[in-house]
C-alpha cells in the first residue's frame, strides 16, 4: 500500500529540516577542528624523536645528511641536539615558545639569543624555517575557514590573524578527520601565492603510555628555491618519559645533557 500523501509531505518536512543539520554534524566547524589539530599535535606531556634529515638541491638524488635529537615539552619549549655529522654536533637550540629562541655554539661555548631577523631563516639551509621549529597553537595565529575535503581530509584555509605574525601568512591545511593531523601544507605569501608545499605521511603511534601520532616521513619542497627539497625521516618518537622541566633550560643546553 503506497503511503498517503499528506505522509509523504512530513516526511519531505523532516529531511528538509534535518539535513543541513546532519551535514553540520559531519562537518565540525574550521576553528574546532583547528583546535583538534592543536590538540592531537601536543596530545603529550613530553616527546623525544629523534630524525635523519637530507637536504638536496633541485635534481640531485643524493644530499646532505643530518641526525638530530628533538625534546618537546608542552606545546611550548622545545630543545634540539645535532648528533651527526661531526661538523655540526653538539649544536643545540632550545626554544621557549615563536617568540623566544636560543641557539648553542660548541666552538664559542656560549649560547646567543635569537634574533628577529633570524626567526624566518632556514634550519641548517634546509627547507623547514625556525619558526617551523617552534611548537604554538594554530588557532592562537591564523583564522580558518572550511574550503573543501578529500578522501578522509578536511581541507581549511588559514589567515593570519591580525595582530600576529607569521612567514607564511595564508596556509591550506589537509587534515586527517580519524587523527586530527596535518598531512599536507600548501604555504602562501601576503600575496596567496603558493611557496612552500610539506606532505606528512606514515603516521605512527609513539613509543609509551599515550596516544599521540608521528608523522614518520615528512616531505618540504620550497618554491622559491627551485623546488629546493628537505625530506624528514623519523627514527624513533617516545613519549610520555617523564623528562623533566629542568631540561629545558640554558644551562642544560650548554652541558648537552
Amino acid at each position: 500500500m503506497s503511503p498517503a500523501p499528506h505522509a509523504l509531505t512530513r516526511a519531505a518536512a523532516l529531511a528538509l529540516l534535518l539535513g543541513p543539520a546532519v551535514a553540520r554534524a559531519e562537518t565540525p566547524a574550521a576553528v574546532e577542528i583547528l583546535k583538534m589539530v592543536d590538540k592531537a599535535q601536543g596530545d603529550f606531556e613530553d616527546l623525544t624523536t629523534e630524525t635523519k634529515m637530507i637536504v638536496r638541491d633541485p635534481g640531485q638524488a643524493a644530499g646532505r645528511e643530518y641526525q638530530f635529537l628533538t625534546i618537546s615539552k608542552g606545546s611550548t619549549k622545545r630543545i634540539v641536539r645535532f648528533l651527526a655529522p661531526g661538523d655540526v654536533k653538539g649544536m643545540g637550540m632550545l626554544i621557549e615558545g615563536r617568540g623566544t629562541m636560543y641557539a648553542f655554539l660548541p666552538g664559542f661555548n656560549k649560547v646567543r639569543r635569537l634574533g628577529l631577523h633570524v626567526k624566518n631563516q632556514t634550519f641548517m639551509g634546509s627547507d623547514a624555517s625556525t619558526e617551523d621549529m617552534a611548537a604554538f597553537n594554530l588557532a592562537d595565529v591564523f583564522d580558518a575557514k572550511v574550503v573543501g575535503e578529500e578522501g578522509n581530509n578536511w581541507i581549511l584555509q588559514l589567515d593570519v590573524k591580525a595582530g600576529q605574525e607569521s612567514e607564511f601568512p595564508h596556509r591550506k591545511m589537509w587534515v586527517d578527520k580519524t587523527i586530527h593531523q596535518i598531512t599536507r601544507l600548501e604555504d602562501g605569501d601576503a600575496k596567496g601565492t603558493k611557496v612552500r608545499t610539506t606532505v606528512r605521511s606514515d603516521y605512527r603511534k609513539d613509543e609509551g603510555p599515550g596516544e599521540h601520532y608521528t608523522p614518520f616521513k615528512m616531505l618540504i619542497t620550497d618554491h622559491r628555491r627551485n623546488d629546493h627539497s628537505t625530506e624528514m625521516l623519523m627514527l624513533s618518537a617516545k613519549v610520555n618519559q617523564k623528562v623533566p622541566d629542568t631540561a629545558f633550560s640554558q644551562r642544560e643546553l650548554v652541558r648537552g645533557q
